[in-house]
């Protein structure tokens, strides 16, 4: 039902913001334009440019700003309604967040709506505390995770100023006097302090610090990946800083201090302000989030079974059957509760503790499979799957699935039969090459290398060396056909017409041993 203002406005947001992001809505130019009117940043692709102006105009809905509400309506409706570009932004007076007395017009957009993921959670104690006015009332609102709730705010907000040389730190004082709840940390593993920042001053954010930044806690360094994956926006966790502060004694002044440098915009943008700010979390494990995904969410057998007969019967697709991994993509290991997202269009799943473990490390968010956004949110348990998973062993890791819907284990296929020979033979079955092994007088071997015949039959020659008439060749490898007579080509020609004969045996003169072949290279 739509909430009506004192003046008859409507304040449900969700129609207007359906036609902002609707087909043939508002081109780039005419964003920038309304976000430049408002007083906001103009940067970013189209997706970006309508999320912010659809937070504005859910921010003045939730105020109650109907001036405002109405007048960002109508640039949305009639982009005549955009003022001309040049133009500063219109006063803030009816933008004044409820936790400050409105003392005199606030700065242009310092001040932010509450967040509603944890607006009651923190009302009264933030309303009263002073650091919170001294901090110019900065509430921020980041993206929901599941894998930690907010619980409350400690400390003052700090804005961390541009900085694209120098380097520059701010600090915030915690004591545990000032905010009873910290005195509960220490009984409670579950609650966590920590470190957000954000790079803007509006709506709902993605954890970001600056590109090159540093925390430390009462003058300890706290190791934590401040940047998360590069390219990823929104990888980035919040630093744990539970067990650096000192929460014993109740008047002790914990400092935590940022020092930062580098706070361009990625890409190469102008300098921007970040803005810095500690909450009391209640964490998660993801033993709790697989146990919610497992009695949450489904899909049912049949639906699938029936996507798999939809597909079979169009007649310009030819169904075969495929072979399903029944492995995670992720971990590589036989799946355990099978998972995909509801929007995912293919069979495959990933286990759904692997894909929680990896996200708590950087939340990404992307199917392993088909790289297409999956928030836990939309995760489902896929039983068609899981059914396969149990009815088969557990050395089994893949299956055919036919066209229909059916199962059945994979064969692999059998691999051709090599007749006892190795496949590292060098023999090629086509030259049939013999290896011969020469058994000379006195019983030793000749350490000879193996002759080895070429395709136009005509052996090569070893050595030097003339072979011994009395030597008696050994088949080794043999299979089909006899074995021909091994004629030393090294000699002269004139030798040819005289029969092979055993060269005479030389003397050991030098006490070296035998003397050493002379191979021609």
């Amino acid at each position: 039902m739509a909430s009506m203002g004192a003046v008859g406005v409507d304040f449900n947001p969700d129609p207007i913001i359906r036609r902002l992001r609707g087909s043939g809505g508002l081109v780039n130019r005419l964003l920038q334009q309304i976000l430049q009117a408002e007083g906001l940043p103009k940067h970013g692709v189209k997706a970006e440019l309508q999320d912010r102006i659809a937070e504005r105009l859910r921010a003045y809905a939730q105020q109650r700003n109907a001036q405002r509400y109405v007048r960002l309506t109508r640039m949305i409706e009639n982009p005549r309604e955009i003022p001309a570009p040049g133009l500063p932004p219109p006063p803030m007076n009816g933008y004044i967040n409820h936790v400050l007395p409105p003392v005199g017009p606030p700065p242009p957009y310092s001040a932010l709506p509450q967040p509603y993921s944890f607006q009651s959670n923190m009302g009264n104690s933030m309303s009263s505390s002073p650091n919170n006015v001294r901090g110019s009332g900065y509430n921020f609102e980041f993206k929901d995770s599941p894998f930690f709730q907010l619980k409350e705010q400690i400390g003052v907000t700090r804005v961390c100023d541009a900085m694209q040389q120098h380097r520059h730190t701010v600090s915030i004082e915690i004591k545990v006097a000032n905010h009873p709840i910290l005195s509960r940390v220490a009984n409670d593993p579950t609650l966590k302090v920590m470190v957000f920042c954000s790079g803007e001053a509006h709506g709902r954010q993605d954890i970001a610090f600056p590109h090159q930044s540093e925390i430390k806690v009462n003058g300890g360094e706290i190791r934590a990946n401040l940047r998360g994956l590069k390219g990823k926006p929104g990888s980035t966790r919040p630093a744990d800083i539970t067990s650096a502060l000192r929460l014993k004694l109740a008047n002790y002044a914990n400092t935590v201090d940022m020092t930062y440098a580098l706070t361009s915009k990625a890409g190469g943008g102008s300098p921007q302000k970040f803005y810095l700010v500690v909450y009391i979390v209640q964490s998660v494990p993801v033993s709790d989030l697989v146990s919610k995904l497992e009695g949450g969410k489904r899909i049912t057998k049949d639906r699938v079974i029936q996507e798999m007969v939809s597909k079979a019967r169009d007649t310009d697709i030819v169904a075969t059957s495929t072979v399903l991994s029944l492995k995670c993509p992720l971990s590589t290991l036989r799946i355990d509760l099978p998972c995909r997202s509801m929007s995912c269009r293919h069979n495959q799943c990933f286990d759904a503790t692997s894909y929680m473990q990896l996200q708590e490390q950087g939340p990404t968010w992307l199917c392993p499979i088909c790289n297409f956004s999956a928030p836990f949110d939309t995760l489902a348990v896929d039983e068609y799957v899981r059914d396969i998973l149990k009815n088969t062993s557990k050395s089994t890791d893949q299956v055919t699935i036919e066209p229909q819907g059916s199962w059945k284990s994979y064969e692999r296929p059998k691999e051709p039969s090599t007749n006892g020979r190795s496949s590292l033979s060098f023999a090629d079955d086509d030259d049939d090459d013999d290896d011969l092994v020469e058994i000379v007088q006195g019983g030793q071997p000749r350490l000879d290398t193996p002759a080895y015949r070429t395709p136009s039959s005509i052996p090569m020659p070893n050595s030097r060396e003339p072979s011994a008439a009395s030597s008696v060749p050994v088949r080794v490898a043999s299979g089909k056909r006899p074995v021909s007579a091994v004629i030393d080509l090294t000699s002269s020609g004139d030798e040819d017409d005289e029969p092979i004969s055993r060269a005479p045996k030389r003397q050991q003169t030098n006490g070296y041993g035998p003397a050493i072949p002379n191979y021609r290279g």
